[in-house]
């Protein structure tokens, strides 16, 4: 978030509001505030990478569990826990790729909020907010808490197929060094 997350969002977010390429943007923003313009809004950019990671992973792992645990029960179970599972104690692409799916949905819910006062904070109107708490207390008396939730659909677009692709390939990964290095077969 720090490092490489809060410059690339400035300059997403000050981008399409300026409707500006790249490079143009890039030294747009370094010469109306310096290096530091490109971390505009990181204490926000923090809170909702944390949040986002920490709710994603916990998710996955609640559901890689309970699938593991229900499937390890009863093998013989119908649908759909045949298919999430891999029956090696692990779980199965559609498992992966279902769990990695529901994990986007979560965590997209969860820290929808931080999002929109992350965006708001690297905007071109950020100066009308003293800091990232100011900006959300403003938000909550302002618009209301509705508000928070300003393009939740459309980032679920993105986030939920992105996350099903990222966390198979994660999964696949996990099952491949495990059997690899560790002679463990779990996928």
């Amino acid at each position: 978030a720090t490092l490489a997350v809060t410059p690339m969002e400035t300059v997403k977010t000050k981008l399409i509001q300026h409707n500006m390429g790249l490079v143009t943007g890039v030294r747009s923003i370094i010469k109306e505030s310096g290096f530091a313009g490109l971390y505009q809004g990181l204490f926000a950019t923090v809170l909702k990478q944390s949040s986002n990671q920490g709710l994603r992973f916990a998710f996955f792992n609640t559901y890689k569990d309970a699938v593991i645990e229900r499937a390890e029960a009863d093998l013989s179970r119908p649908f759909p826990l045949n298919y999430l599972s891999n029956g090696k104690g692990g779980l199965g692409p559609i498992g992966a790729v279902a769990g990695g799916m529901m994990a986007g949905c979560f965590s997209t819910i969860g820290n929808n909020p931080f999002d929109v006062v992350k965006t708001r904070m690297q905007s071109t109107d950020a100066a009308k907010y003293r800091n990232t708490v100011d900006c959300a207390v403003r938000i909550f008396v302002d618009e209301g808490p509705a508000a928070y939730y300003k393009g939740c659909i459309p980032r679920m677009g993105r986030v939920i197929p992105g996350q099903g692709i990222i966390f198979l390939c994660m999964n696949s990964i996990q099952g491949w060094v495990g059997q690899t290095f560790f002679g463990k077969i779990k996928e």
